[in-house]
């Protein structure tokens, strides 16, 4: 999401990058090449994502093995080629294989069929629940789909009634909400996050796609796009995020982000959670799937509510109190009146040793004490006024001592002129400050060199700008540390590299960049536990090696 922190727990271990969805309008493979001999015999396929799918063969194969696949697709206008890797086999024929599907166009056209599967999908689920649509629903998958407005919602409402069906299993219907939220509005990813235990946080609790955030990352509500929405309750669109301010527009790019739509998920007058798709296009959602998503939090909404009443015990009527007997001859809730308690009070007048004088005798008393102070301390002052006096010169020259062993320096004259620093300093004087090591102008002119500016002659350069922000990251410039490590988990001016990425990542993260902790559990996802673990330790040894370089520097 586009508010994102640390991952409090890592994500659940599955061999599947994509959920793959049931097949509820006809889908076949062929295979092509070595595979295919003289025969042209079709093979079921019976799930499918847009990286992977099953299905049943009868060509032996083994594990690893790259084969070629044409795909016909009911409604997909055409047969769609692809190239597929073999990842399991099953005894009973079935085959699990890995897709590489390198035309855009292709793409597309999968893309729109698994809309359409998912249509059909909730329009048969519908229909299940409703036995006297069966026979109209039956000829369903075999007709032309058109995926409008009304079907939409129609496919909304059958999901709907699949998370009912599927009673208080939140986890479950999170998972398939998330699903069939990616496909219904032509998403690169979904996500749904619920309100955690600490306030202003949420944690990712469902999520399909590689632009969503993995299940277990805590979200901090803060200022960005994701807090607005659940601050003010309203459903928020970000048509682009190149230009929009309330997106990290750094970790939009690394995740191929460009549009985002955000519900807010309510139960009773209470914010509880948020769910979100995002689209590697501009302006990829219409008001048409504003509704649609709203409906969605609706049905999360309803399922959240579910679940508490079946974790919920029922209330207990309360127990009636004990009745009280009251023993022979007490009086229930009586008690004297303020008036006669104070009457009935006994006085201390009798008490030993108090003693009781008349008021005019006590001022006189403390009169005469003030006056014999005074007195006394007139006629001490010859003697205590030299001595409070070399106690204050005795002070003051160990004061002016100690000021002059603080420091080996000589005072250096304050001069009028104000520094120069890297916010203030134009092109030349940048380049001077960051000959001079200056981690501030380094990244400033990296990111003049990432971005381009026409007024001082400088092109748009990434490899340049990487060479400033690698300089400033060296050097210990924290924004050149985040901005580091989105370069090198996108390959923006740099070679691709995941290790060094969730590096310079990791910095920034420690140091409390924003940015970073967005970035930094896409990036984990993607690496081994003992990569995870020794790239730490090496963030930390540098951390450490720093500060102590530093302080050494400060104390010459």
């Amino acid at each position: 999401m586009a508010a994102i922190a640390h991952s409090s727990q890592p994500p659940s271990s599955n061999r599947r990058a994509r959920v793959r969805h049931k097949v509820h309008v006809p889908a076949y493979a062929t295979f092509t090449g070595v595979l295919s001999g003289d025969s042209h015999d079709l093979c079921e396929v019976l799930n499918i994502s847009e990286i992977g799918l099953a299905l049943q063969s009868t060509s032996p194969m083994h594990v690893d093995q790259t084969v070629d696949l044409c795909l016909t697709l009911a409604e997909a206008g055409g047969e769609i080629p692809a190239l597929a890797r073999v990842a399991w086999l099953s005894p009973s024929g079935r085959v699990g294989f890995h897709l590489s599907i390198p035309d855009d166009f292709a793409m597309r056209r999968l893309q729109e069929w698994l809309l359409l599967n998912a249509i059909a999908a909730a329009a048969n689920a519908e229909a299940s629940m409703s036995p006297a649509k069966e026979s109209e629903n039956s000829a369903l998958p075999q007709n032309h789909l058109q995926h409008d407005y009304s079907d939409l919602l129609n496919a909304v409402s059958a999901v709907q009634r699949e998370a009912e069906s599927m009673g208080s299993d939140l986890e479950a219907i999170l998972s398939l909400v998330a699903s069939r939220a990616r496909s219904l509005l032509r998403s690169s990813g979904a996500a749904i996050a619920l309100a955690g235990k600490e306030p202003d946080t949420m944690i990712c609790r469902a999520s399909a796609g590689e632009s969503a955030p993995p299940v277990g990352v805590t979200l901090h509500l803060g200022s960005g796009f994701s807090g607005e929405c659940v601050r003010s309750g309203k459903l928020m669109s970000c048509d682009d995020t190149e230009v929009d301010d309330r997106v990290d527009q750094e970790s939009c790019r690394a995740l191929e982000i460009r549009s985002i739509l955000a519900a807010p998920v309510r139960s009773a007058d209470k914010r509880i959670g948020l769910v979100e798709v995002f689209s590697a296009q501009p302006g990829n959602y219409s008001d048409n799937d504003s509704a649609v998503l709203q409906r969605v939090a609706d049905t999360i909404s309803a399922a959240v509510n579910r679940a508490m009443r079946a974790h919920t015990p029922p209330p207990q009527p309360p127990t009636p109190p004990k009745p009280y007997t009251a023993p022979p001859g007490s009086v229930l809730f009586a008690h004297l009146p303020e008036e006669a308690e104070k009457k009935s009070a006994p006085s201390n007048d009798d008490e030993p040793g108090g003693i009781r004088l008349p008021r005019a005798h006590l001022i006189l008393l403390m009169a005469a004490a003030g006056t014999i102070f005074m007195a006394l301390g007139f006629l001490s002052a010859p003697w205590i006024q030299p001595w409070i006096q070399a106690k204050l010169q005795a002070r003051a020259q160990a004061a002016a001592e100690q000021t002059v062993l603080a420091s080996s320096r000589p005072p250096v004259e304050s001069s009028s002129a104000p520094k120069l620093s890297a916010d203030s300093a134009n092109l030349p004087q940048l380049r001077e400050l960051a000959a001079h090591g200056d981690a501030a102008a380094e990244n400033a002119l990296g990111l003049l060199y990432s971005t381009g500016d026409a007024k001082q002659g400088i092109v748009r350069d990434e490899s340049e700008a990487a060479r400033w922000f690698t300089k400033a990251a060296e050097n210990g410039s924290v924004p050149a540390q985040s901005k580091l490590g989105s370069l090198y988990w996108g390959g923006r001016g740099v070679t691709k590299d995941d290790n060094r990425a969730y590096f310079w990542t990791v910095l920034a993260r420690a140091s409390g960049e924003d940015a970073s902790k967005v970035l930094a559990p896409f990036i984990a996802a993607r690496l081994t536990p003992p990569q995870r673990a020794a790239i730490e330790q090496q963030a930390e040894q540098w951390l450490q090696q720093h500060e102590t370089r530093a302080h050494t520097q400060a104390s010459r």
